[in-house]
Parts: C-alpha cells; structure tokens; sequence
C-alpha cells in the first residue's frame, strides 16, 4: 500500500513541476511582444477618432473663414489665367531668357483654357467636398424623428448630382447625353444638341435643390450659395454655346470664360453645402436659429400680469373646499369621488397608510380633492379607534 500511495505522490509531483514549467516559460508573452510592431495609446483605436461631422464649421465666424479660403484660393488658382486671356499676353515673365522654360510651364499650370490646371485640380477638390458635405448631412437628416416622408434621401441625389458634374469636367459626359437625346427623339435643340444636356442638369439641380433646400430651418445662406452656383455653371454652359459659332479668338476666349465660371461654381457648391451642414448641426445640438428668436419675444416669456403666484392660488383653493365642505352633501362627495377617480388621482388608501399617503401627497405638491381629504380622515380617526 505504501508502494503504490508513494508512486501516486510521485505522479502528482512530476504533474505539478511539468504545469510550474509550462506557465512559467515565456512563448505567449514573447510571442504576443513579438506580434506588436509599436506601443500605442488606447486613443489611437479607429472608433475613438473625431468623424468628419464634427470638422465641420458650425460657427458664423468659422464658416466665413472657410467660405472666403476657398474662394481666395480659386481666384488666386485662375486670377494670373484670366488676366493672360484678357490683356493677350503674359503676365509674368514676358522677357525672362534664364527661366524662360520654367515659366512656360509655370503659365500653363495655371492656363484656364483646360482644365487640366490647377484651376481644375482645385475645382474637383471642391466638389469632392461638396459629395462629402452632402453625404454627411443626409446621414443626419434621416435620424430626425419627424421626417415622415423620407425628404433626407435629397441630400444623397445632390451628392449624386455633383459627383455626375465632377466627371463631366473630365470627360464629354454633356456631349454624349446631347447626341443621345438628339438621335433617338430625331430634335436638335441648340447647336450640337446641348440643349439637352443643359435642359436635364437644369430640371435634375431645380427639383433636387428645392426637395433638399426648403426642409432646412436656416434655409437662406444655403439657397443664396446654391443659386450663385447655378448660375456661374449656367454662365459656363452659356459661353461654351456662344463659343461654337466664333472665330477662332473670339472662340478661345468664350471657352476660356467658361472654364473660370465652371471653376468658381464648383467652389461655391462646396460654399453652400458646407452652409446646409452647419444650418443642420445647429439643428441636432439644439441651437437657437433665427426664425425662432423672432418667434420668441419678451411678451411670451414674461409672466402675465394678472397671474396670481402657485402658492397663493393653493391655499386659496384649500380655503375655498373647507367652507364648501361643510355645506356640501353627501350626494357631492360621491360626485367629486368619481370626478377624482376619472382623472386618475384617487387611490385606494387602508387605515395604516392613511397618515403616509397624507405626507406623500403634500411633499409631491398635489392638491387632494374634497373626497380624498374627508376620506383620508375617516381613515385616520378609524386607525385610531381600533
């Protein structure tokens, strides 16, 4: 028996040691250390990072520094271009010999006649902007409680929208939907048929805008940006239309108007939708807009002059059911214990708990009828009685 007991301590002594080592060496430590290439904070996680909608401007001075760098930087970006188609030669560098190719290429980065430029680099900038602006405030629009009728789907057919304007300024997307149009109704409208194109950006901008615009509760910066963008992008179609039946000067010149009116449109598109978002973040976190600071006036919000105070109104009225109660019947007590019981203020009340339902009652500040306080006395002399 003491064989066979020391081979079992044995057993569990060389089970023990081999657990000791096993925890004891360090593969999951060094492995798990190994496995990390650097140290970082638990702030670096991906969910703890600020979202795009909170980069956004929503002060009036924040959104007035932004407004006015995006259009500074665009007419900085097509100010040498213009100024080059309109006085018909160079601006800078006219008689350089040593840097003479340096600014060639210079001036035709910022050559408005393509818009392969910076002009146009910076114009599909802005309405890359303007997709993501309206992507970001159709994300909050659906989560407003009273919108019934699905309006927060506009916001995703303006993006929509500007993405299909940004690839027409790389690609002849208004020339093919015009020869679409033209050779399956067999009707030109305008030269080359882009009367087409500008009749279905022009109804698919109204309807959209409007569907988006008019919900908003500060409405008009964003209506008054939109419509200036409209129209400089109604300019460049214009210009491009005129451009067709011209001669070869006059025809550069057209075009190249055209390009800067596209430019500014784009950058006065991010102007306006950065305008709906912060009409829309005013609105999530609550903050006053104007048309309700004009609604609120000081009438409303002063008390009325014949109101009497809460306190004074009570005890009058406590004063006024002691003199009726005397007078009044049983009869009435049964009315007035049904008038309470419809209004849901009376309770069944034992004898024990009369007295807590009395303390209850006038902590909470609710004023007891004629019936509750005859009964709650009944109670209460009852109680004491038994």
């Amino acid at each position: 028996m003491s064989l066979a007991a020391s081979q079992r301590r044995d057993q569990r002594r060389r089970l023990v040691l081999s657990w000791n080592r096993s925890d004891a060496t360090p593969s999951s430590t060094s492995t798990a250390e190994t496995g990390r290439l650097a140290d970082y904070s638990p702030e670096a996680l991906p969910e703890r990072q600020p979202s795009l909608a909170t980069l956004l401007p929503t002060s009036l001075t924040g959104f007035s520094l932004t407004a006015v760098g995006l259009l500074t930087v665009v007419s900085a970006a097509v100010g040498v271009g213009t100024w080059e188609t309109v006085a018909g030669g160079p601006v800078f560098g006219q008689n350089a010999t040593r840097f003479a190719a340096t600014l060639a290429l210079a001036r035709r980065c910022l050559d408005v006649h393509s818009f392969l430029s910076l002009g146009g680099w910076l114009a599909q900038v802005c309405l890359v902007i303007a997709t993501a602006t309206a992507l970001i405030v159709r994300l909050m629009r659906r989560h407003r409680r009273d919108d019934y009728r699905g309006r927060y789907r506009a916001w995703g057919w303006l993006a929509g929208l500007f993405t299909v304007t940004a690839c027409a300024g790389q690609v002849p997307l208004g020339s093919l939907i015009a020869s679409l149009a033209s050779e399956s109704t067999g009707i030109t409208l305008g030269p080359n048929g882009m009367g087409w194109w500008l009749l279905t950006a022009g109804i698919a901008y109204g309807v959209v805008g409007l569907w988006a615009v008019l919900p908003l509760h500060e409405r008009a910066a964003t209506g008054i940006w939109l419509s200036l963008c409209l129209s400089a992008w109604a300019a460049a179609t214009a210009c491009g239309w005129i451009a067709l039946g011209q001669e070869a000067s006059a025809r550069e010149w057209h075009l190249a108007i055209g390009n800067v009116c596209w430019m500014a449109g784009a950058a006065l598109a991010a102007i306006a939708m950065l305008a709906a978002a912060r009409s829309v973040l005013r609105e999530v976190r609550g903050l006053p807009t104007r048309a309700t600071s004009r609604k609120m006036s000081p009438a409303t919000t002063a008390p009325q002059a014949g109101a009497k105070p809460v306190a004074a109104t009570t005890a009058s009225e406590e004063r006024d059911d002691d003199v009726e109660e005397g007078r009044s019947s049983p009869d009435d007590h049964e009315d007035n214990d049904r008038r309470s019981q419809h209004r849901g203020h009376a309770r069944f009340v034992d004898g024990e708990d009369a007295s807590d339902f009395d303390d209850e009652s006038r902590q909470s500040g609710r004023h007891l009828s004629k019936a509750e306080r005859k009964r709650l006395k009944k109670l209460a002399h009852m109680s004491r009685a038994a």
